[in-house]
C-alpha cells in the first residue's frame, strides 16, 4: 500500500511541477502534500526521495526537500538534449505515425487554436492561468504524441523530465504574451503538417527551428530584470 501511495504522491508532485505551481527554491512539506492527496507523510517522503534522485529536488540537511533552481547554463544543456532527441524522434514519427496519432495531433492543435484566439482577444500580457496552463498542457501533449509515434519509451521519459526541469526554471514567472502562444501554435502546425505528409526532413527542420526559437526566447526573457517575467512556453 505504501508503495502505491508513494507513486500517487510522485505523480502528484510531477504534475505540480509541470503546472508551474511550485516555485524554484521552495521547501516541500511532506505533511502538507500528504493532506492535499489524503495520504500520510511517509509515502510523500519516499516520492520526494525519488524526485531527488531524478534531479528535481535537493535534500538539504536541517532544511529538508527544496525544489531545485536551474541555471541558464543548465537550461541551455536541456535544450541541446531536446534538440538531439526530438529531431531524431520526429523523423521517426514522420515514418511511423498512425492515423489515430495524426487525429490526436489535429485535435491538439484545434484546442490550442481556441486558447490562442481567446488570448489574442485580450490584446495584452496577462496572468490568466485559465489560458496559459491549459496551453502548456497541450504543448506537452503535442510533443508527447510525436515521441510516442517514434516508438521509444525511454526517450519519452527523458524528454518529459527535461520539460519538468524547464517548468521549474520558469515557475516563478507567471505572465505570458498572447503572441508567444500564437508563434508556438504556428510552429506546431508546421511540424504536424510535415509529419502528416511523411516528410521526415521537413519535420526534422521544423522541430529543430522550434526548439532553437524556444531557447532564444527563454534566454532573452531570463536575462531581463527580476521585475520582468519569463515568457517561455515550450
Amino acid at each position: 500500500m505504501t508503495k502505491n501511495q508513494s507513486q500517487i504522491a510522485y505523480r502528484h508532485l510531477r504534475k505540480k511541477f509541470l503546472n508551474g505551481t511550485v516555485e524554484p527554491g521552495s521547501r516541500l512539506s511532506y505533511g502538507s502534500i500528504g493532506r492535499e492527496i489524503g495520504i500520510s507523510a511517509t509515502p510523500v517522503r519516499e516520492a520526494v526521495g525519488q524526485l531527488a534522485n531524478e534531479g528535481f529536488v535537493k535534500l538539504i540537511p536541517q532544511l529538508g526537500a527544496v525544489v531545485r533552481k536551474l541555471s541558464q547554463e543548465e537550461a541551455v544543456e536541456l535544450y541541446e538534449l531536446r534538440e538531439a532527441l526530438e529531431t531524431f524522434a520526429v523523423r521517426r514519427a514522420a515514418e511511423r505515425i498512425s492515423e489515430r496519432q495524426l487525429l490526436n495531433l489535429e485535435e491538439n492543435l484545434s484546442r490550442a487554436a481556441e486558447l490562442v484566439e481567446s488570448a489574442l482577444s485580450t490584446g495584452e500580457e496577462t496572468t490568466d492561468h485559465s489560458i496559459s496552463r491549459p496551453f502548456h498542457t497541450l504543448d506537452l501533449t503535442f510533443h508527447g504524441i510525436l515521441l510516442e509515434a517514434a516508438g521509444n519509451r525511454r526517450m519519452l521519459k527523458i524528454v518529459a523530465d527535461s520539460h519538468i526541469l524547464m517548468r521549474i526554471f520558469e515557475a516563478d514567472r507567471h505572465s505570458f504574451r498572447p503572441e508567444t502562444l500564437e508563434v508556438t501554435l504556428k510552429e506546431h502546425r508546421q511540424i504536424a503538417d510535415a509529419v502528416s505528409a511523411h516528410d521526415a526532413k521537413a519535420a526534422e527542420d521544423a522541430m529543430r527551428q522550434h526548439i532553437l526559437n524556444s531557447l532564444s526566447l527563454t534566454l532573452s526573457e531570463a536575462d531581463k530584470s527580476d521585475d520582468d517575467t519569463l515568457d517561455w512556453l515550450d
